[in-house]
């Protein structure tokens, strides 16, 4: 009986250790964080996600008496910077990287300062991190305060730079260290992403003309060319923390040449990038329509029109319904005929005296086509600084194509003639024109201006902007 109980007991033990062995080093499932925050108790928290510059619920747990709760679930998250949030909306960020079983502690109410983890490599150096910018940054803000007093004194400055750069040098270490140990984890994309590339000195010879603006133009392109080189677009793991979001729209509002042939050959190229990969595709292509979609910039509404044709309109944005696509279709439609650089579109239509014109057969230089109606407030502003533009020029270097875009006749034809307004006076009752189509009229005033070949060279200008417009290029 002795040997056969020792017998039994020898084999569950060979048992537990061939399971013990078959699960060492197995990838454990799901996600398991398990959380104690001092000072909350019997309240609800949650667990959200960056994307891009938004941020989304994936997870709500119950915290204990004893501030204890356990997020957990059978499938793995997507990786990226998480968020953990208190019923206060007060928040603290975590790692999601591949091992998603870890526990933290922290405390109400300096949950950065109090937070520890365990089971978490990751996390406690990206905590480390966080930890060492916000000292940087403080003495950074400290250095420079004393760089602003000291104006004066160039050797006290020049030791004070020194001591700025010595700062930027031990985050450029810190950053390197943490690529090179981490290299292919969550942290060393979110390190990485956070680079932007170092331009060099570029050798111009004496000889060359217009030597700064050649060293600026090169800088210019380096700058332009290199900026994302930290950052894979093919990684969707980026879209999960705001730094994507963050640098893609600086390097469109504030690196790039603000004009469309500058701007779609760099959005192109970067959808590129993302090399098939659904989640960055779909994040950069939405970003692209809704930022320029949005922009208030003249001319981008050309990159608008691109991005809508080539990436939504063409069936590649296959998350879009019909509904959506059928507004923008339209949208696309109403603005398209109109872009600069277009001719624009002919109206031929009645004038306050009875007969026709056509707006391409006036003769001059430039042309304004003005959208307009007595009652609107804002035009009462404008239309009269319209007319002293007008008056100073004659009608060969500029002409005005004024288009009253109501039917009440009488009120139209009192107003021009009480303030003896002799440039061209239009106005199409029926709409058979067909002009809000054609210039996408949604509001009044509107300003268009036109070359002698009836070319769209602004839209949706300011009377400022025309003002100093004009006489840069007549004079006066």
């Amino acid at each position: 009986m002795r040997y056969f109980l020792k017998n039994k007991l020898l084999s569950i033990l060979v048992i537990l250790i061939f399971v013990s062995l078959n699960s060492f080093g197995k990838e454990r499932k799901g996600y398991e964080i398990k959380v104690q925050i001092n000072g909350i108790q019997n309240s609800d928290i949650y667990l959200g996600f960056h994307h891009g510059n938004k941020q989304f619920l994936t997870d709500t747990i119950r915290l204990n008496d004893e501030g204890r709760g356990t997020f957990r679930g059978d499938e793995k998250l997507e990786q990226g910077i998480y968020l953990i949030i208190t019923p206060a909306k007060n928040y603290f960020e975590l790692l999601i990287g591949e091992d998603q079983h870890f526990s933290l502690v922290t405390s109400k109410p300096d949950f950065m300062n109090t937070l520890k983890f365990e089971g978490a490599e990751l996390n406690s150096e990206f905590l480390y991190y966080q930890r060492f910018m916000v000292e940087q940054n403080r003495k950074r803000r400290k250095l420079t305060q004393k760089l602003k007093k000291n104006k004066e004194n160039e050797e006290v400055q020049k030791k004070i730079r020194s001591q700025i750069d010595s700062l930027g040098n031990q985050v450029k270490n810190m950053w390197d260290n943490l690529i090179s140990e981490y290299e292919g984890t969550v942290l060393a994309v979110v390190i990485k992403a956070m680079k932007n590339p170092e331009v060099p000195d570029f050798n111009i010879s004496d000889s060359v003309e217009n030597k700064d603006s050649v060293r600026w133009m090169k800088r210019y392109q380096f700058y332009r060319d290199h900026y994302f080189d930290y950052i894979d677009l093919s990684d969707d793991r980026i879209v999960r923390t705001p730094i994507l979001h963050n640098k893609v729209k600086n390097y469109f509002d504030n690196i790039l040449i603000q004009k469309p042939d500058s701007i779609i050959p760099r959005i192109d190229w970067m959808i590129e990038q993302t090399n098939g990969n659904d989640e960055t595709f779909k994040f950069l292509v939405q970003f692209m329509l809704n930022h320029f979609q949005k922009k208030n910039i003249m001319g981008m509404d050309e990159v608008f029109v691109h991005v809508a044709e080539k990436y939504y309109l063409s069936g590649r944005a296959d998350w879009v319904d019909s509904a959506t696509l059928s507004k923008l279709r339209d949208k696309v439609r109403k603005t398209k005929p109109n872009l600069i650089g277009n001719k624009a579109p002919n109206l031929k239509i009645p004038t306050s005296t009875g007969e026709f014109a056509s707006l391409h057969d006036i003769e001059s230089d430039f042309v304004i086509l003005y959208f307009w109606e007595p009652n609107c407030g804002h035009c009462k502003t404008v239309t009269p600084k319209i007319w002293d533009i007008y008056k100073k020029y004659n009608r060969n270097q500029l002409e005005v194509f004024a288009f009253y875009t109501q039917n009440n006749k009488q009120e139209w034809l009192e107003y021009i003639n009480k303030h003896e307004f002799d440039w061209i006076n239009v106005y199409d009752p029926h709409y058979i024109s067909n002009f809000r189509q054609k210039y996408d009229i949604y509001s009044t005033p509107t300003i268009y201006l036109l070359d002698k070949n009836k070319e769209i060279v602004a839209k949706r200008i300011s009377y400022k902007s025309l003002g100093e417009f004009l006489k840069r290029k007549i004079g006066n």
